[in-house]
């Protein structure tokens, strides 16, 4: 349809408001609290514009576009109201950077003021050049402010663990608020009080982390001021571009572009335009990449294990250390630990080097157990994502969506906003937990169980207790069921019996599933390697048949095994548990091009953002030296072999069982001595060979490692406070952690996150006793 725009006609789509209709023909019109991905606001009333036959002056965010209208957006009427309107705004909000005639000057000679973390001049904002209302002002052309000024002298509010809040720089859009409520469907913060006295953040004077705040950035992201601003790159300046890439933590694989200045990497938003996208981004791809590239620990230069310590090597005699090791021991007592978090190209030159040129058969990551096949079997069969918020039913099982796979926890809280039923199933409270009808916790340690009993009353048709009976009706009645399986049940050692009870139950009740691939790129590495299984390396190291270990970019020990040479791939340092004898330092996120491959998303490719640092290779450049250092010019290590490697059919291949591995012991119930069932997760916070509770600062806050997780019920009972060091006994041996408390875990139950499970508490479940610790 056609409009009269500023007395010229324009083609517009239909369904248009009058702004997105004439930001469709770059018209400006300024606006602060208009966003495209919420709803029609009219807050701060600058976007108003006259239109011919409708009195008074409309707001064009809230007004609609319709055939034959005749608009006019910059009158002189117009422009004189604005002028008013934002002198209003200013009049509460600091303006030194925005009406100074120096400004100019200042940005070309005092810079530098921007990187101190105080007001020590009138170029301090974080926002600096990116601030909107910098924008208005400036195309106003407000040169000085004409109410009495207000300062709101509010503090500054620095306690949350990625984003700082000044809210004397707020203008009260309401864009903060919106995009927590409407599009992440968190409902964090709102607005209190009014007046002058309005104040922004959660109810009750709650600190975000107490108010379950998510820590998805979307607020920052959308935020016209600088009243929000990201810790990591506050003070970093606008970037010099913006490129794409995908963010490789799980293997969702989100779309991210990195926010690129100095070809280092500054920090890393949503897809879109910069500022106009709140994004489905979770607390990892938002706020932790950015962090673990520029980590301060990170390596730049080889070191080798001299009898007299540690020392740095150059690039030529770090190659030429490892060929001579891996020349003197026989390929029977090599092993080689692969990351699921390596590219395509880098898993086939990697399946050149060490399977076809070592030609070693020892090659396994530390992911890879047995309880892994019918999860990944069920991985394969996943829905695509967008089809969840379809559903007329949503079951999940053990789905932990704390700082997890924002886009399907998204997903569920859409559906059951939109009234679809949710029934949550698992030990969990977490971001869907108060859309869910009924959550509901099985007896802990009886899981296999409870859901045996599910499939019997499914096959029945009739159910047992009140809740269970609203699960199963509702299930019965749906014409499009979908069940989600979390991860975190692979922590139990009834893993395998319950995974195959659930896909009966998917059989029986004709629902499809989604499955999430927590492995990175584990696709590929099963499609392109004949692998072992993990705990089959384990094994032959404990029987002393493994002399070197090659280790790129895994985790897999708690301790130093006893084996004769340890090299690693890895951008961090080694533990102090496990030193290694040759560490070579990788380039990571951001730096590399690559593919990955899933059973979900299929191949996504990227490309590197920025260069590695100096003195750091690219794994193929490693795998390239070494090759030409043990076959010189006869390697096949070239672009074309791998190229000709990762265009093959990806079809995972699961190790198969070559020697007899000791079972894990049963499962066993609590008793006098034992009350309390302890479960071990292995963190899902690990990446490559780290965690990131331990190299991000925001992560140790919001999920810390190594802390006890338990009804505060229980707590009271055993008189623990937050943070008393309790000692955690099984009936083999007793660990003491420090002890926090959170109110979702049933009583009798406790719970461990933790980068490696705790050998001594094997099952898992594990029956234990508490004790305090004395002080």
């Amino acid at each position: 349809m056609k409009l009269i725009i500023d007395n010229q006609e324009r083609e517009i789509r239909n369904g248009l408001t009058v702004l997105e209709a004439v930001e469709e023909h770059n018209i400006y019109i300024p606006h602060l609290c208009s966003h495209p991905e919420l709803t029609s606001y009219g807050g701060c009333r600058l976007c108003i514009v006259e239109i011919e036959g409708i009195k008074g002056y409309a707001t064009a965010c809230t007004q609609q576009a319709k055939k034959g209208m005749v608009v006019h957006t910059k009158t002189k009427a117009l422009q004189k109201m604005r002028k008013e309107i934002i002198q209003l705004i200013l009049s509460d909000h600091p303006a030194g950077c925005l009406i100074c005639d120096e400004e100019e000057e200042c940005k070309e000679y005092q810079a530098t003021i921007r990187k101190v973390g105080a007001t020590t001049g009138c170029r301090w904002c974080p926002k600096d050049d990116e601030c909107e209302l910098q924008k208005v002002v400036n195309y106003l052309k407000i040169k000085d402010i004409i109410f009495p000024v207000y300062y709101q002298g509010f503090p500054v509010e620095k306690y949350d663990p990625f984003f700082d809040r000044d809210y004397n720089l707020c203008i009260y859009c309401g864009r903060c608020v919106r995009i927590c409520q409407e599009h992440r469907k968190s409902s964090v913060i709102s607005m209190s009080q009014r007046g002058k006295s309005t104040a922004i953040g959660p109810a009750f004077h709650l600190t975000h982390i107490e108010a379950d705040c998510e820590s998805c950035g979307a607020c920052v992201s959308v935020c016209p001021t600088g009243a929000m601003s990201e810790k990591n790159k506050k003070w970093s300046g606008i970037p010099d571009s913006y490129k794409p890439y995908i963010c490789t933590f799980c293997g969702l694989n989100c779309d991210i572009q990195m926010l690129i200045k100095n070809n280092k990497i500054a920090g890393s938003i949503p897809p879109g335009e910069p500022h106009q996208s709140g994004g489905e981004l979770c607390v990892r791809g938002r706020f932790c990449l950015s962090e673990w590239v520029n980590n301060p620990d990170r390596v730049f230069e080889p070191q080798y294990k001299f009898p007299e310590g540690v020392g740095i090597v150059s690039w030529k005699e770090a190659i030429q250390h490892a060929a001579e090791k891996l020349k003197s021991i026989p390929k029977e007592q090599i092993a080689v630990f692969l990351s699921p978090f390596l590219t395509m190209e880098e898993l086939a030159a990697a399946k050149i080097l060490f399977e076809e040129g070592l030609n070693t058969s020892n090659i396994t990551s530390s992911v890879l157990e047995t309880i892994l096949v019918p999860y990944f079997n069920l991985v394969g069969k996943s829905i695509p994502l967008k089809k969840i918020e379809k559903s007329d039913c949503i079951i999940s099982f053990f789905l932990n969506g704390n700082y997890n796979y924002g886009p399907l926890t998204l997903a569920i809280k859409r559906a059951a906003e939109k009234g679809t039923p949710y029934y949550q199933i698992g030990w969990f409270k977490d971001t869907t937990s108060r859309f869910a009808k009924s959550q509901i916790i099985p007896p802990p340690g009886q899981e296999k169980t409870y859901f045996s009993r599910l499939l019997q009353h499914l096959e029945k048709g009739t159910g047992g207790a009140s809740e269970l009976k609203n699960l199963l009706t509702t299930l019965k009645n749906s014409s499009s069921p979908i069940i989600i399986l979390g991860p975190e049940i692979l922590d139990l050692v009834q893993a395998g019996e319950i995974i195959q009870i659930i896909e009966k139950i998917i059989a029986i009740s004709g629902a499809q599933n989604f499955v999430p691939d927590a492995f990175g790129n584990l696709t590929g590495l099963l499609s392109l390697f004949r692998t072992r299984w993990n705990s089959e390396i384990q094994h032959l190291i404990t029987q002393g048949k493994i002399d070197l270990l090659y280790i790129i970019g895994d985790s897999p020990f708690l301790k130093r095994p006893d084996v004769d040479f340890i090299i690693q791939q890895s951008t961090s340092p080694p533990s102090e548990e496990l030193p290694v004898d040759l560490l070579l330092p990788v380039a990571t996120w951001g730096e590399i091009s690559g593919t990955y491959t899933g059973l979900i998303g299929g191949h996504r490719k990227f490309r590197a953002a920025v260069k590695p640092p100096k003195g750091v290779l690219q794994n193929n450049e490693i795998f390239t030296l070494l090759s030409k250092a043990l076959k010189g010019k006869r390697s096949k290590l070239n672009r074309g072999e791998i190229a000709k490697l990762i265009t093959k059919t990806i079809k995972p291949k699961f190790p198969k069982d070559h020697i007899r591995i000791p079972k894990k012991p049963k499962f066993s119930s609590p008793d006098s001595d034992f009350p309390y069932l302890l479960i071990q997760e292995k963190t899902p916070h690990l990446y490559f060979n780290t965690s990131l509770s331990k190299t991000v600062s925001g992560m140790k806050e919001i999920v810390p490692e190594e802390t006890i997780i338990m009804n505060p019920l229980d707590a009271t009972k055993l008189g623990l406070n937050k943070g008393d060091t309790i000692f955690v006994e099984s009936r083999s041996t007793g660990e003491s952690y420090s002890f926090t408390t959170r109110n979702y875990i049933s009583p009798g139950f406790i719970y461990l996150i933790t980068t490696k499970p705790v050998l001594a508490f094997v099952p898992n479940p594990c029956p234990v006793h508490l004790r305090r610790k004395n002080v």
